[in-house]
Parts: structure tokens; C-alpha cells; sequence
């Protein structure tokens, strides 16, 4: 065998293994729910593409074909939020970025979390039925849970304001921080500025938000979301 087939042997092999993976991984998989011929996951790449002032419409399409999947796309968005990508699928797509007969890439985690957290803010409050399984994911998906509570709206109210003093400790390249509350606030924040939010309905929140800008659990490292939640809120 020559230098040439043997330098291409092992990338060429990992190659037909992430083709093998990714055919098992979509003959296996529990199916996606579609509206109007498309995937879940092809509305949402849609809403997701509009950017974040007409992601919020209720009457676009694309939000109006999540919310006609309605509780049908709980399960999958779920999975979606439970994923976890592994070293060697981020290698594996390396080595097919290298190629073009291959297509298929395994799904960056991040992207698959982002896409999910759009999915429950487009179905609103017909994913109250998720906000359980939600709460549960929300020490290790702490980055991304408190987005995807505060999109289905006033049901998630007790949830959020569990989220508001959990307080666990996760070890960063800044020290030890507490993450939770202070992502929760800046969910929150974020869907008063959008207009998702009413002031009127935030106002509940007001209380362990002013216990968290004044606690000494956040690393001074940690960015304060607690502080121009506050002052637009006092305006």
C-alpha cells in the first residue's frame, strides 16, 4: 500500500463511521413532526433566520406552523434540550468539512439548543406542558432553560422564580459563579425589551431580582444582569 492510500486510510475510515452513525442516528430516531410538508427543525431554522425583532411575531409563518404542530413538538424539542455532542463528533465534523460527497454533519450541540429555545417561545403557552421536564434540565442546560421558561409566558412564572434562587455553584475560567438567576434575569430583561414580556407581568420578579444585585453568591467576575434589569425597569 502506498504513503498516499495509507495518509488518506484512517480519515477515510472515520469518515464511513460518521456516515454509518449518521444513517443509524436518523433511522433510529423517534420522528420529527412536520406541518405543511416541512420538518420541525426546518421552521425553526426559518424563524431563527429572521432575526430576533420579527422572531417574536406571532403571525408569521413560521411561527404559526410551530404553533399548528402545537404539543406535537414538546417531545422532540425535549430531546433536543437533552443532546449532548461529543468530542469526536466535533472531530468527525472536521474531517467532513474536508470533503464535499459526504453531506452529513452531526448537529452542533449549541445550535440544537438555540433552535429548541426558539421552538418553545414560538408554541407560548402551549408548552406549559414541558415546564417540568424544563426545570429538571435547567443545571445542566443552565444557559439556555431560562430563555426557552420565559417563552411560554406567565405559566412558567413559579418555575422562573425557582430558577431566581437556585444558586448552584459551577467552576469557570473566572472562578466559582452561580449562573442560574443572574441567565434568568437576563431572559427575562430580554423578552421585556422584545415585547414579549409586559412590565406589568415582571413586576412579580422585582423582589428576587433586587435580592441577587445585592447577594454576595455572584462572583464580582460574573456579569450583573441584575443591575440594567433594574434601572430599565425603574424608568
Amino acid at each position: 500500500m502506498g504513503t498516499h492510500q495509507r495518509k488518506w486510510l484512517i480519515p477515510g475510515g472515520l469518515v464511513l463511521m460518521a456516515v454509518l452513525g449518521g444513517g443509524l442516528f436518523l433511522a433510529f430516531a423517534p420522528g420529527e413532526p412536520r406541518h405543511d410538508g416541512k420538518k420541525l427543525s426546518v421552521w425553526l431554522d426559518e424563524l431563527a433566520a429572521l432575526g430576533d425583532s420579527k422572531r417574536g411575531d406571532p403571525h408569521s409563518k413560521q411561527a404559526q406552523a410551530v404553533r399548528a404542530i402545537g404539543t406535537n413538538a414538546i417531545p422532540w424539542l425535549l430531546r433536543e434540550f437533552r443532546a449532548d455532542g461529543s468530542r469526536l463528533q466535533w472531530e468527525l465534523n472536521q474531517l467532513l468539512s474536508k470533503q464535499s460527497v459526504v453531506k452529513y454533519r452531526f448537529p452542533d450541540k449549541n445550535n440544537r439548543l438555540r433552535r429548541a429555545t426558539i421552538g418553545f417561545e414560538a408554541l407560548g403557552e402551549l408548552a406549559k406542558p414541558a415546564i417540568p421536564a424544563l426545570l429538571n434540565l435547567v443545571e445542566s442546560k443552565p444557559g439556555f432553560v431560562p430563555s426557552a421558561l420565559v417563552g411560554i409566558g406567565p405559566a412558567a412564572v413559579p418555575a422562573l422564580q425557582r430558577c431566581l434562587t437556585n444558586t448552584r455553584s459551577y467552576t469557570t475560567s473566572i472562578g466559582q459563579i452561580a449562573p442560574i438567576p443572574g441567565n434568568t434575569i437576563g431572559a427575562i430583561h430580554n423578552a421585556m425589551n422584545a415585547g414579549r414580556l409586559p412590565r406589568s407581568e415582571a413586576a412579580i420578579f422585582l423582589p428576587a431580582i433586587r435580592d441577587w444585585a445585592q447577594s454576595t453568591n455572584r462572583n464580582p467576575a460574573q456579569y450583573d444582569y441584575a443591575s440594567p434589569f433594574l434601572r430599565d425597569f425603574d424608568r
